[in-house]
């Protein structure tokens, strides 16, 4: 399998996703992989945040194509105090929800696994995973069941924790939030994720519970700086490169 991630978007130029995919249909994966942050820009307005939606709106429509939510995502998908995020106007929300539809939460996921690769939008720390909890999958399935029904019931979760490094109170950021410097390793498990951003790809390579004769680190994919994302990866054979979007 051949998988293509790409990292926040958040409403880029329109060449942009254009070149995102042609990127999709030269290289010609098995799926692709969107880590979330498709909304919110500084100085955008309700008609950016319709275009991305349209492009949202046909992308989700691709069985090859899985998109995962980001903190400014959780935003429009649950509008309320809980959810709100910087950048978040209700003039956005409406455009948005009138493209999308009011159900659109049901078509993104909070994270996936991909060649044994954890997919999240900023990471899963290991200050939020319990001490004997067992296979992380089982338990990352219930708690996206847990934020699903909080966020529906403006309820807070662990997901949308803020770490001290974004100016929060929590251990680390949630899997929506957590910064790049914050994020501590898990023993054996490989991430990819998004929400840091910076002028190039980030790696913290080894970590607890390394494995001889694999990958195994974790990897920021967030390059976009305002210009939209400037690098993907591509996952293949359990291994992963990173390339320049051109």
């Amino acid at each position: 399998m051949k998988t293509l991630i790409f990292s926040d978007l958040h409403e880029p130029p329109v060449p942009v996703f254009a070149k995102i995919e042609s990127v999709i249909e030269s290289e010609a994966p098995d799926r692709v992989v969107f880590l979330g942050d498709y909304f919110d820009q500084f100085g955008d307005s309700p008609e950016d945040a319709a275009r991305t939606a349209r492009w949202l709106k046909k992308s989700l429509a691709d069985p090859r194509r899985t998109h995962l939510i980001g903190n400014h995502d959780a935003s429009y998908l649950w509008p309320n105090e809980v959810t709100f995020c910087p950048g978040f106007t209700w003039e956005k929300e409406k455009a948005i929800r009138r493209i999308l539809g009011k159900n659109a939460a049901n078509s993104f996921v909070f994270h996936m696994w991909v060649d044994e690769w954890l997919l999240t939008h900023a990471g899963l720390s290991a200050q939020w995973v319990p001490e004997g909890v067992g296979p992380i999958g089982k338990w990352l399935i219930d708690q996206d069941r847990a934020a699903r029904d909080a966020f529906a019931a403006g309820r807070t979760h662990w997901y949308l924790a803020v770490g001290p490094k974004r100016g929060g109170d929590a251990r680390a950021g949630g899997i929506l939030w957590c910064d790049y410097r914050e994020l501590q390793p898990i023993a054996g498990v490989r991430q990819i994720f998004g929400h840091t951003p910076d002028d190039s790809i980030r790696i913290i390579k080894g970590g607890p519970g390394v494995i001889a004769g694999r990958q195994h680190f974790q990897l920021c994919l967030d390059t976009n700086r305002g210009r939209g994302p400037q690098h993907f990866a591509v996952v293949e054979d359990g291994k992963v490169a990173t390339r320049t979007l051109s």
